[in-house]
C-alpha cells in the first residue's frame, strides 16, 4: 500500500513538473521570436573609446548611413571607431569597472550617437552636435593620440632611465596585452532577417554565434524490455525529459558553460532523467557479494552545444544536479510494474540500494569530422565527467548515414529540412575512476552494500546503433545499446530505448 502511495505522489508531482515546463515553454516562445529578432538578448559589452551610432524605427537607412558618415569623418582622424550596431542594449565598462547600462530604444528619437571614452560615463548626442562636444569628451595628444580627458588617471607607461631591463620588458608586453585585438561575441537568432552590422575595426574583431530558435521536447523510455533477450539486470529503466529551447540561452547557468570565440551555431537543452539499476537476479534476495547493489538517481541537466561549420567541431558542456537513492522513485517504479504484469516476479532487495546523496556533476565533450557530406557524418570524439556521480574520460566514433538535418547547423536563413531519415551508430571506450552506482555516494558512506575499486572494471566499452526518422519536427528514434562488464565478475548487457519528438 506504501508502494503505490509513494508512487501515486511521485506521479503527480512528474506530470506538475512537465506540465509546468510545457507551459512555460509555450509563454515563452512568442517571447523568444520578439526578443530574437531584435536581438535583446545579446547586450553588446563596449569597454574601449568608441563612438555607437543609435539605431532606431525613427530613422530611416539613409539618415543612419548618413550619420555613420559624418561621424566617421570627424572621429576617425582621432582613431576612435565608429560602431553601427542593431542591439537594443549597451553595456559600457569604465577602466575603473564601472559597468553602464543603456536601452538603445529609449534613446532612439532623441539622440544619434554615443560618444565614450572609457573614463567618464557615456554621453548621447545629436550628430549635429558631435563636433563641438568631442573636444569636451576626449583630449588630444600633439600627434592626435587619443588620450583620457582625466590624465591623472591613466597610468604612465613611459621608460625612465630608472627602470630596469625587466621592469621594460613587463612594461611593453602590458602594453602590447592592453592594444591586442578585442573579440566581441554577439548571439543572432538563426530566423533572423536583418543581420548584425559587421564593421572591420583595426583592433576589433566580430564574433557572430547563431543560435537555434526552435522548441523541441525529446521523450526517451529505456529498459531491456526493448530488446531481443529480456534479462533484467544492471540497466533496468530510464526515462528522459530533454528540451530544447532558445529561451534556456538567458539562464544564468549558461555562464558555467565552456565558451567558444569562434562563429558557430549554438543550442542549449534543460533535461530530466530518472535511471535505475538492480542486481544479476531481482527475483531472489541480493548475495550482497560479486554482483551489483540496488541504485536509482534523478537529476536534472543544462547542456550547451556549440557547432562550427568552418572548422567541423562539435563541443559540448553540461551541469547535472540531483540526488542518487530512494527518494529517487526507482524501487517504486519497478515494483508497481511487475505487480502489474503477473508474469513478473516481484524484486526482491530494493531496501539495500545505494543509500541518498548529492549529485553534482560536470561535463564537457569534444568532437571533430573525419568525414562531412551531406548524406554520411564520421565524428571522432573525446569526453570527459567530473563530479560525484561518475568521474571518467572516454573516446568514441559516431556515424549518421542518410538523410539528416546539417550536423553543425545552419549557416545561412535557410529552412531546416522537413523530412529525417537516417541510421546512426555510435561506440566509446573509456577509463573509469568512480561510479557512486557502484561504489555509493561521496558523502554519504551509510550503504548496506557497494563495491570497492579493486573490484571495477577500469575500462569499459559501449555501443548503440538505431534508426531516425522524423517529419515537421514530429519523430521517433529506435536504438539498441550494449555494455561491457562495469565490475570484473560482471556480464555483457543490452537494453533498448525508443524516443518520440516533439517540435513545440
Amino acid at each position: 500500500m506504501l508502494i503505490k502511495v509513494n508512487c501515486i505522489i511521485f506521479m503527480r508531482a512528474f506530470c506538475a513538473i512537465l506540465g509546468l515546463l510545457l507551459i512555460f515553454t509555450a509563454c515563452q516562445k512568442q517571447q523568444v521570436k520578439t526578443a530574437d529578432s531584435a536581438q535583446n538578448h545579446a547586450p553588446l559589452v563596449i569597454d574601449y573609446p568608441a563612438g555607437v551610432i543609435i539605431a532606431g524605427k525613427k530613422h530611416t537607412a539613409a539618415t543612419e548611413s548618413s550619420n555613420v558618415s559624418f561621424a566617421e569623418k570627424i572621429l576617425s582622424p582621432h582613431r576612435i571607431p565608429v560602431l553601427d550596431t542593431t542591439t537594443n542594449q549597451m553595456v559600457f565598462v569604465k577602466l575603473n569597472g564601472d559597468r553602464v547600462s543603456l536601452s538603445m530604444e529609449e534613446l532612439a528619437g532623441k539622440y544619434d550617437i554615443i560618444l565614450f571614452n572609457a573614463i567618464s560615463n557615456p554621453v548621447p548626442l545629436r550628430i549635429s552636435d558631435l563636433e563641438n562636444a568631442l573636444a569636451q569628451i576626449f583630449k588630444f595628444g600633439k600627434e592626435g593620440a587619443l588620450v583620457s580627458k582625466n590624465p591623472e588617471q591613466i597610468e604612465d607607461f613611459r621608460t625612465t632611465e630608472s627602470d630596469t631591463v625587466a621592469k621594460t620588458a613587463l612594461k611593453n608586453w602590458l602594453s602590447g596585452l592592453n592594444h591586442r585585438d578585442k573579440r566581441i561575441i554577439v548571439t543572432t537568432p538563426d530566423t533572423a532577417a536583418k543581420k548584425f552590422v559587421t564593421r572591420i575595426i583595426p583592433g576589433i574583431q566580430w564574433v557572430e554565434q547563431r543560435l537555434d530558435s526552435r522548441t523541441i521536447l525529446k521523450v526517451s523510455f529505456e529498459n531491456d524490455l526493448i530488446t531481443y533477450a529480456n534479462t533484467d539486470r544492471y540497466f533496468t529503466n530510464g526515462i528522459t525529459f530533454d528540451l530544447q529551447a532558445a529561451w534556456l540561452g538567458r539562464s544564468v547557468l549558461q555562464k558555467l558553460m565552456v565558451p567558444y570565440r569562434h562563429k558557430a551555431f549554438v543550442t542549449y537543452n534543460l533535461s530530466m532523467v530518472q535511471d535505475m539499476y538492480t542486481p544479476t537476479d531481482t527475483r531472489i534476495a541480493p548475495s550482497l557479494r560479486n554482483d551489483r547493489p540496488y541504485s536509482s538517481y534523478l537529476y536534472f541537466g543544462y547542456r550547451k552545444t556549440t557547432a562550427d561549420n568552418l572548422r567541423k567541431l562539435k563541443m559540448s558542456s553540461q551541469l547535472d544536479v540531483g540526488y542518487i537513492g530512494p527518494y529517487s522513485p526507482g524501487s517504486y517504479m519497478q515494483t508497481l510494474v511487475h505487480k502489474t504484469f503477473p508474469t513478473n516476479d516481484v524484486p526482491l532487495g530494493w531496501e539495500t540500494q545505494i543509500n541518498t546523496d548529492l549529485i553534482l556533476n560536470y561535463s564537457f565533450k569534444f568532437q571533430k569530422a573525419l568525414v562531412a557530406k551531406e548524406n554520411f557524418c564520421l565524428l571522432a570524439g573525446a569526453d570527459v565527467k567530473a563530479g560525484t556521480l561518475h568521474t571518467n574520460a572516454g573516446v568514441g566514433l559516431e556515424l549518421q548515414a542518410g538523410r539528416f538535418e546539417p550536423v553543425f547547423g545552419l549557416t545561412e536563413n535557410e529552412p531546416w529540412p522537413k523530412l529525417e531519415c537516417y541510421f546512426f551508430a555510435k561506440t566509446h571506450a573509456g577509463f573509469v575512476a568512480y561510479n557512486a552506482l557502484l561504489q555509493g555516494g561521496m558523502f554519504n558512506h551509510d550503504n548496506i552494500f557497494t563495491l570497492n575499486g579493486s573490484e571495477m572494471q577500469r575500462v569499459v566499452g559501449s555501443a548503440e546503433a538505431g534508426f531516425h526518422m522524423r517529419y515537421k519536427g514530429t519523430g521517433i528514434e529506435l536504438a539498441q545499446h550494449y555494455l561491457s562488464p562495469e565490475y570484473k565478475v560482471g556480464k555483457w548487457h543490452k537494453w533498448g530505448r525508443i524516443s518520440f519528438l516533439f517540435k513545440l
